[in-house]
């Protein structure tokens, strides 16, 4: 198989093609080889990324490589990318392989030498200080939008909905006027400026009359929520303030010579809950700064987002901490040159709004019955069928983008770095992490 250790033999029918070929042009990111021909390179231009990618693959199918292989690609074109890491298994990115891979070609060695050359592979560990931790950023830069009253919107909501899980989760009555009220809070809020967490404890605290929306003992409301907020602040590790800040400036790596992939493992989030608030904080943090540092002119692609099992953040029928932010993102970060990748195991359990709003998909070999007819019908939506899509080998997936239509069968490359069938143990993640510290 394709994506087997270096020391296994590959099987015949999916090693990458035995002759170099000419790489893309520099404005194009390689996929793969077409299926079964294995001699017809396949790629898009890079600014079909900024219309973002998924991944729809069951276990075994090569669903992480594939996700590995495009960020690299893209790293060797000169985009950056935030890669969130919740299994360890990306954490590798900066290894180097062992010993080549006998199904590489001279074009993989050649990139892998630039690859490992050109790329600085940086590990974060939020929630960890042990290795390189993250200062999250609860509130979005409210002053970098105070000019565009619909973004600024977009931000009040997207706060709002990331601090009502600690000031009002519930669903009775006095939560709907706690949200209410907090909503106008933020609002005044924001456009006084805004500033951090802390800070707007302290507002609350002190409620301006104008920010009440003539709600009953507003004040009590807000001084209520107030606590709540500073005991958060207190008990939540993630809030306080220690560590990198949450500066995707600092992610991607910018002024930096290399090209930067930051991995943001999520060891020290041991919750679902806990991740989905820190994703939700992430995707909030981007969509203020990524409006305020668009792509340059002539650059098609600022950086990439990649999220992997996005169904637990992006489900298909509960709502979670991160998914109205992380879906307002995608909606807006294409107009900026972000490009967001999803990829997922359980097609029926992702948010069918993250697959519509994908102009590039992937679809790899899916195990059970109501996987193989979600990718079925999506296939024949899409000019395909998808008729083998639960015998497709690891390392082949159906592809379809805005320039690839009706679809086509590709084998993907094995990543540029070392990936062995089992991931990074804790200390092995914070000694990369450690590695990268600053301090």
């Amino acid at each position: 198989l394709l994506f087997r250790s270096p020391k296994t033999e590959a099987h015949p029918t999916t090693t990458s093609p035995p002759h170099p070929h000419t790489t893309s042009p520099s404005n194009h990111l390689p996929l793969g080889y077409r299926f079964p021909r294995r001699a017809d390179p396949i790629s898009i231009p890079l600014e079909a990324l900024t219309k973002h990618t998924v991944i729809l693959a069951g276990s075994g199918a090569g669903k992480t490589v594939l996700v590995r292989r495009l960020v690299e690609e893209a790293a060797l074109k000169g985009i950056p990318a935030i890669v969130i890491d919740g299994a360890n298994d990306l954490a590798r990115m900066g290894d180097p392989w062992p010993q080549v891979p006998e199904v590489w070609n001279e074009t993989d060695r050649k990139k892998s030498q630039d690859y490992h050359n050109s790329v600085d592979v940086t590990i974060w560990t939020p929630g960890r200080e042990a290795g390189n931790p993250v200062n999250l950023k609860p509130l979005p830069d409210f002053a970098a939008l105070i000019t565009n009253a619909d973004e600024l919107s977009q931000a009040v909501d997207m706060a709002r909905d990331s601090l009502q899980d600690i000031v009002a989760a519930g669903k009775g009555k006095t939560d709907q006027i706690n949200r209410g009220l907090l909503r106008s809070a933020l609002d005044h809020f924001a456009r006084a400026g805004g500033g951090d967490l802390e800070y707007f404890a302290e507002y609350l605290r002190e409620l301006p009359e104008e920010a009440s929306v003539n709600i009953s003992k507003a004040q009590k409301r807000a001084q209520n929520m107030a606590d709540l907020l500073s005991a958060a602040i207190s008990n939540n590790p993630l809030l306080r303030q220690r560590g990198a800040a949450l500066d995707p400036a600092v992610f991607f790596g910018l002024g930096n010579p290399k090209t930067r992939i930051s991995i943001l493992n999520f060891i020290g989030l041991p919750g679902l809950p806990q991740q989905q608030q820190f994703l939700n904080q992430l995707a909030m943090t981007l969509f203020t700064w990524i409006k305020k540092n668009p792509a340059p002119a002539g650059v098609p692609l600022r950086g990439l987002l990649v999220i992997d099992e996005a169904k637990d953040f992006l489900p298909s029928q509960q709502t979670t901490a991160c998914k109205s932010s992380l879906n307002r993102l995608a909606a807006q970060a294409r107009k900026y040159g972000l490009g967001l990748i999803f990829a997922t195991q359980a097609p029926k359990s992702i948010d069918h709004n993250v697959v519509a709003n994908c102009s590039t998909q992937f679809y790899g070999r899916a195990n059970s019955p109501s996987a193989i007819e979600v990718v079925r019908d999506q296939l024949r939506q899409r000019g395909g069928d998808g008729y083998d899509i639960a015998k497709l080998g690891r390392g082949q997936f159906y592809a379809v983008s805005e320039s690839i239509a009706p679809p086509v069968k590709l084998l993907t490359p094995l990543c540029l770095s070392h990936h062995p069938s089992s991931p990074l143990d804790e200390n092995e993640v914070l000694r990369r992490a450690q590695h990268a510290r600053s301090d």
